[in-house]
């Protein structure tokens, strides 16, 4: 497997698969910050085939005290690869990424069913469960990328 970077459009096919099967067509499947300049969408290839895909974003949130944080948002990995470690391969190539433009913080609003999956990767989570409508309850994780004493 292998993961690179790809285009906004290149991750609208596994969003609609996976995250938003409620949005009729699978190219609404647009997050408002896309091409920003400071937008990373990375893809984990396997045989050629995209199956898992993240978009990082430069972007704070009041819950963390770090001023240099990104978000990842809309991570996916096909039904056929999960398990396989294409999504564990697409964070990590997300973090070195950040780390080197020295980013302190990555943090994400996780699904409850995919909170194992970053609590393995290293990801703190506050208890405070939220809703997401049309999606689902969620729980803010992240994930301090430089020694800065990250506090919430």
């Amino acid at each position: 497997m292998e993961v690179r970077q790809i285009t906004p459009t290149d991750t609208h096919r596994l969003r609609h698969l996976v995250l938003w099967p409620h949005i009729d067509q699978e190219n609404k499947c647009v997050i408002d910050i896309d091409n920003r300049s400071d937008a990373i969408h990375l893809g984990t290839f396997s045989e050629n085939k995209l199956v898992a895909i993240g978009s990082f974003f430069q972007m704070n949130s009041p819950k963390l005290s770090e001023q240099n944080q990104y978000r990842l948002r809309a991570m996916a990995s096909a039904p056929v690869a999960r398990g396989t470690g294409a999504g564990k391969l697409l964070v990590a190539k997300g973090i070195q990424i950040l780390k080197e433009k020295k980013i302190s913080v990555l943090w994400c609003d996780a699904r409850l069913n995919a909170t194992g999956f970053y609590s393995a990767l290293g990801f703190h989570k506050l208890e405070e469960i939220y809703e997401v409508p049309l999606i689902g309850p969620h729980q803010f994780m992240w994930i301090e990328l430089q020694s800065s004493g990250t506090g919430v």
